[in-house]
């Protein structure tokens, strides 16, 4: 059975470029929100600062794979 880190890459791969962008921006407002709520006293669970910047990282990695591998995959 696959990992969670696994199985979270493999639904990345079926994602086309805009929908990865858009994923992308998704988690970097998830972050600025995060930030505001450590501020406000109101943040529970810090761990999901790694969490979405690493998500972030893995999405980056795969924009960059297929810009390199070019339009034939």
């Amino acid at each position: 059975m696959a990992t969670k880190t696994k199985q979270m890459l493999d639904e990345l791969r079926k994602l086309d470029e805009t929908q990865l962008k858009t994923r992308e921006a998704e988690l970097r407002r998830s972050i600025y929100d995060l930030r505001v709520q450590r501020v406000n006293g109101g943040l529970k669970d810090t761990s999901l600062f790694r969490k979405n910047r690493k998500e972030i990282a893995r999405i980056r990695t795969l924009v960059h794979q297929r810009s390199v591998q070019g339009p034939a995959s």
